[in-house]
């Protein structure tokens, strides 16, 4: 047979040699980076055998220094003739055996002798369990201490500035400060139903109050720094657990006996008290119709000054207020960054060319033109097209079946296909 020349090459896909070649014939893979070549011949031109003859994807040099890139399993351990000296060396197992020597096991323990100061830090240190003597403690407040040192009750009564209903039933009146649900006020919840607060239906933020006095025991509202200032007058004390509480029951015995009194013993108490559950009309109550009347009403309020509500989310309709920033927002989405020129219905108007059948108009200007779904197969006349393309005969022929008549070609590429 004559001697013929091919080359074929795989740029991705599987790595390793191809499955057939011609005898002689040349094969590179791009994706090993090996080069194969077909050896012998079985008498019909194809190679009896494909063998590896170079690249670096193959080949491992004897010699030199070779980077080697990508994972490399052994099938016997690979030895060294000389310990590792640079940081990223293989490390022989004599070398590690003998660094490791005189190291401790990861998991070990120590005597308390082996830890250089523990002995003398624990012997400084009281055990886990012990006790202190009355005289040891000196935590008590001046109130506790007035309380444990009274007489009698009437004294202790005195000491805590209670008066003679302290010992009462608590559930036989009203306390002191109380509260009211909704429906105890007579009428308040029918106002209350046909007002609204100006801003918003609900607190938020942090509400505040003014401050009341020191040694203030009303109603009052109570405000943080008035509970710091009185938690502060309390002091320091001495209340010893051991002189004010020698039954150890957890009670002072001071108190045990004040709740010894009977009901009857208790003098200048109240004849009647209001029951627990009562109303209030609105007069009553302090500042409610002040408080009332300076709130909007919910059907057709008519406010003043500068009213404020929140922004609803762009694209929002429905009967939810549109605040100012909703309408600027609404018109700037429907400008969309258009450019100045072009920002109004009348400035794109005339870009349109103020023509009312704008659509029309470019409907029948595209039906002139060629479809780009053809493919220029909708061409009229096609040899026409290709002699004003500068195309000759060659044209026309199939890539896998080109006839090439008389003249000559040069810069040619010869592909012997791939694999």
């Amino acid at each position: 047979m004559a001697n013929t020349i091919q080359f074929k090459r795989r740029v991705s896909g599987n790595a390793g040699a191809p499955a057939a070649l011609k005898s002689g014939e040349v094969a590179h893979n791009e994706v090993d980076d090996t080069l194969y070549i077909g050896k012998g011949d079985d008498g019909g031109g194809n190679a009896t055998a494909i063998v590896p003859i170079g690249g670096s994807g193959a080949f491992m040099s004897k010699t030199g220094t070779q980077a080697i890139a990508g994972k490399k399993t052994f099938s016997t351990v690979p030895a060294a003739s000389q310990d590792a000296a640079a940081g990223a060396d293989l490390v022989r197992k004599s070398q590690m055996d003998t660094a490791l020597g005189g190291k401790a096991n990861t998991s070990h323990s120590h005597a308390i002798a082996d830890v250089t100061g523990l002995q003398g830090a624990l012997d400084g240190k009281a055990a886990a369990s012990h006790d202190h003597t009355a005289a040891e403690i000196s935590d008590s407040t001046l109130a506790g201490r007035a309380l444990l040192k009274a007489t009698d009750v009437a004294a202790q009564r005195t000491a805590l500035g209670l008066g003679t209903a302290a010992l009462m039933n608590s559930t036989a009146f009203a306390a002191v400060a109380h509260g009211h649900g909704i429906s105890d006020v007579s009428g308040l919840q029918t106002a209350l139903n046909g007002k609204a607060p100006l801003a918003s239906p609900s607190f938020t933020g942090t509400p505040a109050a003014p401050t009341a006095a020191g040694g203030t025991n009303t109603t009052q509202i109570a405000t943080t720094a008035f509970v710091q200032s009185a938690i502060a007058s309390f002091g320091a004390g001495d209340m010893l657990k051991a002189t004010y509480d020698t039954d150890n029951d957890g009670k002072v015995d001071a108190a045990e006996l004040a709740d010894a009194v009977a009901w009857t013993g208790v003098t200048g108490k109240p004849a009647t008290f209001p029951p627990s559950t009562h109303n209030h009309p609105i007069s009553q109550v302090t500042g409610l119709q002040s408080a009332l009347d300076a709130k909007a009403s919910k059907a057709s309020p008519a406010f003043t000054g500068t009213p404020t509500a929140p922004t609803a989310a762009g694209g929002t309709s429905n009967t939810q207020i549109a605040t100012t920033a909703f309408v600027s927002a609404a018109i700037a989405a429907l400008i969309d960054a258009a450019p100045g020129a072009m920002d109004t219905l009348n400035e794109l108007a005339a870009a349109l060319g103020d023509d009312p059948d704008f659509a029309t108009t470019v409907t029948n200007g595209l039906a002139g033109k060629l479809a780009k779904a053809s493919n220029l197969g909708d061409l009229p006349n096609k040899s026409t097209a290709r002699s004003n393309l500068g195309l000759g005969s060659m044209a026309t022929q199939a890539a896998s079946n080109v006839a090439i008549t008389g003249g000559s070609i040069s810069g040619i590429a010869l592909d012997g296909g791939t694999f």
